[in-house]
């Protein structure tokens, strides 16, 4: 079935770890931080108020959709001077202290021993949306090549950010085999630039009936392995 295929590719939030709860202890670092040395930011804004803030703030400009640290760089500039700091110093030092703590992953328990085995018969990279780094997670020794959408400023499933994975890997889409947790962008995106693709479901969510089903469908990495082992 998978023949041709050399290279496994992976979504990352929600499909290697789950993603809300990382960005929500990230979210509380961050402001204990600002309340720690930005006070004046916290005497005005609770944590929600400073969430829907941030929300209003960012669908200002199309491109924070697609590159999100610019999106939270630009808010912490914004918000700090609105307080009568120094924008900069807010924006440079508050992402630093935000993105340390969004690489604290809790990754699924099946990650590490399913891709140290992958690894051994196939290429691995990832393809993501967010801004979690491969490297600063600690996969950099399992994936040769990550490609964000902001890094390319553009974002899935737009057929642009997996021909520029398939060039990194100097691969033909049919040699590729994606897996996600999103069915628009993962599965039904992937499938559009010419790849394989597998939906994991590790939620048993049901599938949306305005797309076309998919193809392979996974509950977990050992299932993937057994998948491709077929």
């Amino acid at each position: 079935m998978f023949d041709q295929v050399t290279v496994v590719a992976f979504d990352l939030d929600d499909t290697l770890w789950p993603c809300m709860p990382t960005i929500h202890r990230a979210e509380e670092t961050l402001y204990l931080w600002l309340q720690q040395t930005y006070p004046r930011i916290t005497e005005n804004y609770g944590p929600e108020q400073m969430l829907d803030l941030r929300r209003e703030f960012s669908a200002r400009d199309q491109r924070y959709a697609v590159d999100m640290t610019a999106m939270r760089c630009d808010f912490l500039h914004h918000i700090g001077e609105l307080h009568d700091y120094d924008g900069e110093q807010v924006s440079q030092l508050g992402f630093d202290i935000f993105f340390e703590a969004r690489q604290q992953v809790e990754f699924y328990a099946d990650v590490f021993p399913c891709l140290q085995r992958l690894k051994q018969r196939f290429r691995l990279g990832a393809i993501s949306n967010g801004n979690a780094s491969v490297e600063h997670v600690g996969l950099g020794q399992l994936m040769e090549h990550a490609v964000s959408a902001a890094e390319l400023m553009v974002a899935k499933p737009d057929p642009l950010i997996y021909q520029h994975f398939a060039q990194r890997f100097e691969a033909s889409p049919e040699e590729i085999i994606y897996v996600g947790d999103h069915p628009a962008y993962d599965v039904v995106g992937a499938v559009e630039a010419g790849y394989h693709a597998v939906w994991i479901n590790r939620e048993q969510l049901a599938w949306p009936e305005d797309l076309p089903d998919p193809e392979h469908q996974v509950a977990d990495l050992h299932e993937l392995e057994a998948l491709l082992s077929d």
